[in-house]
């Protein structure tokens, strides 16, 4: 389903086809053959692959594997037991770690076997022909898991005070990145990891990270149901639902408690700058909401009428908390 490169490999045959040999008739049907890749790219649906992080660990391995780390990439809806399992099989006596954190020199130096497996996040490289334009979801989002080279695992980590109301307050990520010798998929399922590198991400970080991507979702299930009339509404109920509802617990109440009191900015007047860009994030969702409520006030059916209605109440008053708070932003269609 790499539609992406078959069309890179018509074009090419195209062109010898065209100005090389002059076999009209094979250009013809190998236009025909780029036209329906070119389709499917928009037509059908492509499962995003899952990528794991495999470390082979100890002196039983053999020299090629021996304290390596590869990154494989998971078969279709692969899930993580089932590829441990095939993993496993050729190493019999190999132990599994529970950590996913570097293992010490005892075992590393161990004549044991041991491999350590978890799911990692492909990071997209950014692609400089898309750049500030509006582009189909269905074309971009081939390059968020394929031509891929970084992969990061974030583990949460609590530091500081305990606040027992709001855990966002003291809820720090180490992102460890991996760089894989080639881009995923390549003519292998797998390369090994040439480097390394940690990072902390603050509690605020971590906030404007979130937000970020709960505004993509939402724009992401608008698009999809502009191109595509037909959708189900369930998936934007739910998503919708679980911000507006306080009831739900979603939205962004608790990062207002935890970064926005004037006694925050007193102890960290550096992130005053991320506070504000924390601030703009939660003023655009509120357009955001709009069109989604609005999309979903058209599609929405008579039986599932009442709880229409009590999101449109939320939303009512969210919308004037925010526009009163963080300013008024405007969507262009």
């Amino acid at each position: 389903q790499m539609w992406e490169e078959a069309i890179h490999i018509c074009k090419e045959l195209a062109e010898q086809y065209e100005s090389e040999v002059f076999d009209y008739e094979m250009l013809s049907d190998i236009l025909q053959r780029e036209a329906k890749f070119y389709e499917k790219i928009l037509k059908v649906l492509r499962p995003s692959p899952d990528y794991f992080a495999v470390g082979y660990y100890g002196q039983g391995f053999p020299t090629f594997l021996r304290n390596k780390v590869f990154i494989y990439r998971g078969k279709e809806y692969e899930r993580r037991e089932d590829f441990e399992m095939r993993l496993l099989s050729p190493f019999p006596n190999a132990e599994k770690l529970k950590s996913t954190s570097p293992p010490g020199q005892d075992i590393t130096g161990s004549p044991g076997q041991y491999i350590q497996c978890f799911t990692v996040q492909p990071a997209e490289e950014p692609r400089v022909r898309f750049k500030d334009r509006s582009i189909p979801e269905q074309i971009t989002n081939f390059y968020k898991a394929n031509h891929v080279q970084r992969f990061s695992y974030s583990r949460p980590f609590k530091k500081g005070p305990k606040d027992p109301d709001n855990e966002f307050a003291n809820m720090w990520i180490e992102r460890t990145t991996f760089v894989t010798a080639y881009p995923l998929p390549g003519i292998l399922r797998w390369f090994v990891v040439t480097s390394t590198a940690t990072t902390v991400i603050s509690p605020l970080e971590n906030a404007i990270e979130t937000m970020m991507k709960t505004n993509e979702k939402i724009m992401s299930e608008i698009n999809r149901h502009q191109s595509d009339p037909g959708l189900p509404v369930n998936p934007l109920s739910m998503l919708l639902n679980g911000i507006v509802d306080p009831a739900v617990m979603g939205g962004f109440a608790k990062y207002e408690t935890a970064f926005f009191q004037e006694s925050y900015l007193r102890e960290h007047p550096e992130d005053e700058g991320n506070v504000e860009k924390l601030k703009d994030l939660i003023a655009w969702q509120t357009p955001l909401l709009a069109e989604g409520i609005r999309i979903h006030r058209r599609k929405v059916t008579e039986d599932l009428r009442p709880f229409h209605e009590r999101m449109e109440q939320c939303f009512l008053q969210l919308r004037a908390k925010v526009e009163s708070q963080y300013g008024v932003r405007e969507m262009v269609s």
